[in-house]
């Protein structure tokens, strides 16, 4: 700032009912407030106490005006210098940026890394160091100490209910000769705590498992991370890449060959003005198979699944892959798909984030938050809008109870080809054949597309007939009216988005429940290219 420049201020003011006039010089911009200015002319001039209120009045506004005076000429004259002059703008542009750089590096609030973060870097570092196959190893052999377990608790589990099946059974036909009702009652009852009992016990031991097993791996993370950082070729590193380079179980009890997916795959250019390339790939399988890994044997070995590499590397990056799961408006864990989803994520630990149920207590406790904003707002909010799990006014009591359209966010590290999954809440009628584009639950799918291109969310995978299984109402001409439904709500969204993301090639895959006909799969691929018109080179022949 320049500095400041002296105008004079007459004072008038009245004394035994004679007009007395006194002038000061007052420095523009005052560095002092015009009270504490004025308190020292009263004090230096001696001029009467009774003047002091009027004294500060016209002082105040004479400053705010001779300031406002000053500054305009100030920027008149740079405006004027700056035209006149020839002047290098990257040297304008290099000055600015380093001054802005420096006011912020002066007041920021300094952060320190957490240790979330502090492991995050840790492990990016690693996975893209000959440390990769040791890593994907070590979580496989954690997958299958926790997959052991599991299977040890189903097969304990049908124990336990084939004998209370057995005894209930034996009791029942003796109702009125050994066993009264009253002993049923408490045969149930005797049942019920049992495998309560039951259940709270193998999930202790799973839970202390998982426990174990992430303390390990964030303590051989962070050792391996120190030996790595003081060089690859370090006694330390290298025994420790040996130590657990061969410790893979080679149990296959179990193992399944995968099964092979209906795909096709297409390649786009969209957006108003500027062109994004875009992949589309049509697929048919269960939706849970993008999540489960499933085991790989090569020479009689199992081996990790390749997609474990892929999402590994992936993991912290600006390339992260999503999921639309189809729920409920109950966030929880107990029915349906979203059981069978959390069965999937309880078959390995998951070292980076929260567990499934983690995560849905702390969106729960946001939910509350989200209906007292909704309620706030009114009934005008569109349903899916915020993008944030949010709650109907017809539903006011219940927390747990979403709307249709709204969608909740989970985060895994321990999924086969997903990092990101989007719960989007939805309901019977889309089973209905007639919607339109204005349905609360496409409306929820433009709002994931848009936090899908704002959170390099670059993968993002929706069930193009809007539901997971086929049912009897579902018929040919059911399914091609859904699909070109959603196909061109997709593309407007895609164009919408487009404007919103750089260069990156963005991904998009339909998915269409497991076992339909090879008929319908091909009308589908056969319809994708005409409503998003794929683009086809150009072919010109010379005589």
């Amino acid at each position: 700032m320049a500095e400041s420049v002296s105008k004079q201020f007459l004072f008038r003011y009245r004394v035994a009912g004679e007009e007395k006039c006194h002038l000061m010089e007052v420095p523009v911009p005052l560095s002092a407030s015009p009270a504490e200015f004025g308190h020292r002319q009263l004090e230096e001039y001696g001029l009467p106490f009774y003047v002091q209120e009027d004294l500060f009045n016209q002082l105040e506004d004479f400053v705010l005006k001779e300031t406002d005076h000053y500054f305009s000429k100030l920027a008149k004259d740079v405006i004027e210098n700056f035209q006149t002059e020839e002047r290098d703008i990257s040297q304008i542009i290099k000055k600015w940026s380093f001054a802005f750089k420096e006011e912020h590096a002066q007041y920021a609030k300094q952060e320190e890394l957490s240790e979330d973060a502090i492991f995050a870097s840790m492990y990016h570092s690693l996975i893209h160091s000959p440390a990769l196959e040791t890593m994907l190893n070590l979580e496989h052999s954690y997958s299958l100490q926790i997959g052991e377990l599991i299977q040890e608790r189903d097969t304990a589990l049908l124990k336990l209910q084939k004998r209370q099946s057995e005894e209930m059974e034996n009791a029942v036909q003796k109702v009125g000769i050994v066993y009264t009702d009253r002993d049923i009652n408490e045969l149930a009852t005797q049942h019920f705590e049992e495998n309560q009992n039951f259940g709270e016990n193998w999930e202790r031991r799973i839970g202390s498992l998982k426990s174990t097993q992430r303390k390990e791996f964030h303590e051989w993370v962070l050792k391996v991370y120190e030996d790595y950082r003081d060089g690859c070729g370090s006694p330390g590193y290298q025994q420790r890449i040996r130590a657990l380079s061969e410790n893979i179980p080679n149990r296959d009890d179990n193992w399944i060959p995968q099964a092979q997916r209906m795909e096709e795959s297409f390649t786009i250019h969209l957006g108003s003005q500027l062109k994004v390339m875009h992949n589309l790939r049509l697929l048919s399988t269960d939706v849970l198979d993008l999540c489960r890994h499933k085991l790989n044997k090569i020479h009689g070995i199992v081996v990790p699944q390749p997609q474990r590499l892929q999402t590994a590397i992936s993991l912290y990056s600006n390339n992260l892959c999503g999921l639309v799961l189809l729920v409920d408006n109950r966030i929880n864990s107990y029915t349906g798909i979203k059981r069978d989803f959390a069965a999937v994520c309880q078959l390995s630990t998951e070292f980076h984030f929260p567990d499934l149920e983690c995560q849905l207590e702390s969106i729960r406790d946001n939910s509350k938050q989200a209906s007292e904003w909704r309620m706030v707002n009114g009934p005008q909010v569109e349903s899916g809008s915020s993008g944030k799990s949010s709650i109907s006014s017809e539903h006011q009591n219940s927390s747990s109870l979403l709307k249709y359209g709204d969608f909740y966010i989970t985060h895994h590290s321990n999924l086969s080809e997903v990092h990101v999954v989007f719960h989007l809440v939805t309901d019977d009628s889309l089973r209905q054949a007639e919607i339109n584009s204005r349905h609360p639950v496409i409306l929820g799918l433009r709002n994931i597309l848009r936090v899908a291109h704002e959170r390099d969310i670059c993968t993002i995978t929706i069930p193009l007939l809007l539901v997971h299984e086929m049912s009897e109402e579902m018929t040919i001409q059911w399914c091609l009216k859904r699909a070109e439904l959603v196909f061109k709500c997709v593309k407007g969204f895609m164009i919408e988005m487009a404007s919103l993301v750089g260069e990156e090639t963005r991904t998009v895959q339909f998915l269409v429940p497991k076992g339909i006909s090879e008929g319908l799969f091909s009308s589908l691929s056969s319809m994708l290219p005409s409503i998003f018109r794929v683009s086809n080179p150009l072919v010109l022949k010379t005589r």
